[in-house]
């Protein structure tokens, strides 16, 4: 049984559904892309499962139970979500924002312990947030922002995580530094991976599986070299691109061509 199973779930908003009879399973240890055009429904999906947006059709079952089922600190034991925006409307610290990864784990009057201090600290070592710990997380800028929530999420020491866009604030430095520490943390840890990512090279080369949505269905799931075809996405984008194979890790790799090139390949 995978860690997390969609049955034929559609949702969306003011009576219209986004999301429309999609299925799929995801096994423990999994590291999974949603991938799309703007509009084929990633964010509404990302939702779904995160228990945001209730399905008017299907369920979404987290080891075998309904997640409409699962109180919210239970969840949060298991599963920890990184939105793509979050508004902080309170100046907490860095550290006492990555603390609250710890609340699902301490009862209501407990106080933290020594295990959640020293949690803290390796999660604010793996993402290179110690430095800052002492600032406001409202004087953060959109990337040291983006990494204090990814510290948080890993306090909660989940066993899935879902990302909605991580790297969208992050300079390329960070970006590959966040993405090569969720792969490590998911080989090392077993830690099940959920992203949606709009970086098609980048979701080549990090996730296992990806699936392809297009107008909330899924058009391919498999692996990246099954899924990130020309063919597939000159369909779905309705741009021309050319793909190649990486040199460094083989997985495809998308170039895009531009308007000026494909009037000179008409020239010719």
């Amino acid at each position: 049984m995978g860690i997390l199973k969609v049955e034929n779930l559609s949702c969306g908003y003011n009576r219209r559904d986004i999301i429309r009879g999609i299925s799929f399973s995801v096994k423990e240890g999994g590291f999974l892309g949603i991938i799309g055009p703007n509009g084929a429904g990633k964010t509404t999906l990302f939702r779904a499962i995160t228990g945001i947006l209730r399905p008017r059709k299907g369920k979404i079952l987290y080891c075998g139970n309904d997640i409409s089922g699962i109180s919210p600190q239970n969840f949060a034991r298991e599963v920890a979500v990184i939105p793509q925006i979050l508004e902080v409307p309170f100046a907490f610290s860095v550290e006492e924002f990555v603390l609250m990864g710890r609340f699902p784990h301490t009862g209501r009057f407990e106080a933290l312990n020594k295990r959640d201090y020293k949690i803290l600290e390796e999660a604010l070592n793996l993402t290179e947030t110690s430095s800052f710990r002492g600032r406001k997380i409202l004087e953060l800028s959109g990337g040291e922002r983006q990494r204090a929530v990814l510290a948080q999420g890993f306090a909660q020491e989940p066993r899935l995580l879902l990302l909605d866009e991580p790297t969208s604030h992050l300079d390329i430095a960070h970006q590959v530094q966040v993405l090569d520490l969720l792969k490590r943390l998911n080989k090392e840890k077993n830690l099940t991976v959920i992203i949606v990512l709009h970086d098609l090279n980048l979701a080549s080369s990090y996730c296992d599986r990806l699936i392809l949505l297009k107008e909330g269905d899924i058009f391919k799931d498999g692996s990246p070299q099954d899924v990130l075809t020309y063919q597939n996405i000159e369909r779905v984008y309705n741009t021309v691109v050319v793909v190649r194979k990486n040199p460094i890790d083989l997985k495809p790799y998308i170039l895009l061509v531009t308007e000026k090139e494909k009037c000179s390949r008409k020239d010719v």
